[in-house]
């Protein structure tokens, strides 16, 4: 929530390092799996130093030089001073340093403020031109970079408060974006990205407090005891002044959680147990805005088989496979036992525990997806049972390569529009990029030639609400009401106050209600919904058939709810994921994160949707055949009911 603007977010489906693969307008890159692993440590540091990067040069100059010399780095004002592969001049008063032994240059350049380093930002940052990586959104860049007969090179180009940092390692070859890399190549990577890493942690050790180096990205060290316990009580905590679903989970005794786990915690014998246990605790919450994420060095541990499983009618099937895996897993086979268990006793035990979800269809749906996963370097035993009813036991690994998918996946776009007869048909797959209002407004002029409309949000994860909203405004001439909110109002003196209350007592006025509320943690901030003005440019007004499912979520639930009186929609397809709100994020000792859902949205009149999904006035849930024929029924459905409307 920043202002009134909703930023209500969807990230379960999505790791929270944000994996990106970017390049310049010249070509698109698609990394390989091992490079682009390798990167995940020095991506970690140089996000970590990004947030919390905070001392000033003046007061860490000797201890830099000190920390610098002392891992091979020398003071040298002469070199040339590159990012990508563009040499620049270099801004007075900036740093440089180079490691002789390995080539490993480190740029630091100070701002008088913050506001001057943001401006500048931009010009040092379009300099980076084509490379792939890791995209810290606009804040950073970890990166291999690519450029025809030029040698490559790693970098990590990034912004942390007042200061722009650059390292560079060249590297010895050249690689224009065909990734056919020898094994002394991919060595090459490695060992850079190893320079890199240590020349980061140096950085790490200087330029952040010591009070924050508690959440220091994992790299090979083992957490404390207490450094367990902070981070878990630290979680606990926050859940406790900050949760907005505690009613949703009436039977969860978060007092008695913090007494059950506090052993567990102090016990756990590694770092991915103490995270896993963290997973746990948080899944008891039973929010889809409410998460644990590991850090990377612990996520990348874990692999899962090149499958895609489908919960249909309760059952899972498996309904994409690698090519390799074609004559082994016939699509359309049913999973039936995982490591010598039936599969539904192997997932209560051993999934069910560690996820998060608002409803039961999109937990059945995450079930599925994570039932195979496990460590990397195991297999997995399973037992399916083929369309033509034959049984198989088959050993699958978790660590794929070179996958080639049955049924490929179409390119994911921002948006997309076409015209089928005289239905406009326009995917909106995102809410979280300005950017769509531009594309939607682009296709007014072909949608007002129509004579009925389909929006398809079945691929839209969230993101900014507004950004629906300024869509819808073109689509209805009444004004637009969102969802109204709430959030929780911890009001220390009013607890206290409260304990003195009567809560039996007939006579109680509104102070002794707030008070007796505040005591019982339940009091809160309430907001009506916004009001929003249609558009004053001319509003379409067609026939309108929303396209929803499971994976319409968040931000996009947002939209629904804002369109639910406009009487030329109807909704069509899946109940939505049924989770939406304010997510506070937070750190955890090693380099993890937590989000926690603060806020509570609801229909204007009062409905609730979240831990339900939104209800299409349509259902038509995919069917197995559906799927592995690969048809949009759904779509034509839409198609169909338009046309004879008309």
């Amino acid at each position: 929530m920043m202002g009134k603007k909703h930023l209500n977010f969807f990230l379960s489906a999505i790791p929270i390092f944000a994996i990106l693969t970017s390049c310049s307008p010249k070509a698109k890159i698609d990394p390989p799996k091992d490079i682009f692993e390798e990167m995940s440590p020095g991506y970690d540091l140089m996000s970590f130093l990004v947030e919390m990067g905070e001392k000033d040069m003046v007061n860490v100059s000797d201890s830099l030089e000190k920390k610098l010399k002392g891992i091979g780095f020398k003071s040298e004002e002469n070199l040339p001073f590159v990012i990508g592969n563009d040499t620049l001049s270099k801004p007075e008063g900036s740093f440089m340093w180079v490691n002789p032994k390995n080539g490993t240059s480190i740029f630091i350049h100070e701002f008088q403020s913050k506001n001057d380093a943001n401006s500048q930002w931009p010009e040092f940052r379009h300099h980076i031109d084509r490379y792939t990586g890791r995209n810290l959104g606009k804040m950073g860049t970890f990166y291999l970079k690519l450029e025809p007969e030029i040698p490559s090179s790693l970098n990590a180009t990034f912004l942390a408060g007042n200061k722009i940092f650059q390292l560079r390692k060249p590297l010895d070859f050249i690689s224009s974006g065909t990734f056919e890399f020898s094994e002394d190549q991919l060595k090459e990577v490695n060992s850079a990205d190893n320079d890199l890493v240590e020349a980061m942690d140096a950085l790490v050790d200087v330029f952040v407090s010591e009070k924050n180096k508690i959440y220091r990205p994992l790299n090979g060290e083992s957490l404390t005891e207490d450094e367990r316990l902070f981070g878990f009580i630290n979680f606990w905590t926050e859940v406790k002044y900050n949760f907005a679903f505690f009613d949703q989970v009436p039977n969860l005794d978060w007092q008695q959680v913090l007494l059950d786990y506090l052993p567990k915690v102090r016990n756990a014998p590694s770092n991915l147990e103490y995270y896993r246990i963290l997973q746990e605790v948080c899944a008891l919450l039973s929010d889809g805005h409410t998460n644990i994420y590991l850090p990377s060095s612990l996520k990348k541990e874990f692999g899962s088989p090149a499958v895609t499983i489908t919960p249909v009618n309760g059952a899972l099937y498996f309904t994409n496979t690698d090519k390799q895996l074609k004559a082994t897993i016939p699509l359309g086979s049913q999973l039936i036992g995982v490591n010598g268990l039936p599969v539904e006793e192997y997932i209560e035990k051993h999934i069910r525990p560690y996820i998060s979800s608002s409803t039961e269809h999109i937990r059945r749906n995450m079930e599925a997806h994570e039932v195979l996963q496990g460590i990397r370097t195991d297999s997995v035993q399973i037992e399916i049972r083929t369309p033509e009813n034959q049984l198989k036991q088959l050993t699958l690994g978790r660590d794929p390569s070179n996958i080639e998918w049955i049924i490929p996946s179409e390119p994911w776009q921002l948006s997309s529009f076409r015209k089928i007869g005289d239905v406009a048909y326009v995917s909106l797959n995102s809410f979280d990029n300005s950017q769509i209002v531009e594309e939607f407004e682009s296709y007014l002029d072909s949608i007002e030639s129509s004579k009925a409309l389909i929006i398809d949000l079945r691929k839209n994860g969230g993101g900014n609400s507004w950004n629906g909203y300024h869509i819808l405004k073109y689509l209805t001439d009444r004004p637009i009401i969102t969802s109204k909110w709430k959030t929780r109002d911890h009001r220390p003196a009013y607890k206290a106050w409260g304990a003195f209350v009567d809560e039996d007592s007939d006579n109680l006025d509104s102070w002794d209600s707030e008070a007796l509320a505040a005591y019982k943690d339940d009091y809160w901030f309430e907001s009506g919904p916004d009001t929003i003005a249609p558009s004053n440019n001319p509003v379409i007004k067609l026939p309108t058939i929303v396209l929803i499912g499971n994976n319409t979520a968040s931000a996009a639930e947002d939209f629904l709810v804002a369109a639910d009186p406009i009487d030329h929609f109807t909704t069509m397809g899946d109940f939505t994921y049924g989770s939406t709100g304010q997510p506070m994020f937070i750190r955890l000792p090693g380099g993890g994160k937590a989000r926690i859902c603060t806020k509570r949205d609801t229909y204007p009149d009062g409905r609730e949707f979240v831990g339900y999904g939104v209800h299409p006035d349509i259902m038509a849930p995919k069917t197995l055949d559906d799927i592995l024929a690969g048809e949009d029924s759904l779509l034509s459905m839409a198609i169909k009911k338009l046309t004879e409307s008309n």
